[in-house]
């Protein structure tokens, strides 16, 4: 074989591998899209029972500064809220 054709057997087996190694990354990164959604909106959801229940518990326990943390709380809330909204969760 000469040089030139195992230079070019060698570029054709780097350009196979680095194609195959896109191809599994694309398939990785849609995959793990999907499932990013559905942990944020779990996240989301559970953000949003910790200060709903830290609400709760501020109201049934109340102090001088209770108002304004529940009022910090419930900033907090609509912020998530907003999230959810355009996460898309349910």
């Amino acid at each position: 074989m000469s040089r030139k054709r195992k230079s070019s057997l060698k570029v054709k087996a780097v350009a196979g591998v680095g194609a195959a190694v896109l191809a599994a990354g694309i398939a990785v990164a849609t995959v793990g899209t999907s499932q990013a959604a559905t942990e944020n909106c779990a996240g989301l959801d559970q953000a949003l029972q910790n200060n709903q229940n830290f609400i709760a518990e501020q109201q049934a326990n109340p102090d001088a500064q209770s108002e304004a943390r529940i009022a910090n709380r419930q900033a907090v809330i609509d912020l998530i809220q907003q999230r959810r909204q355009a996460a898309g969760c349910q």
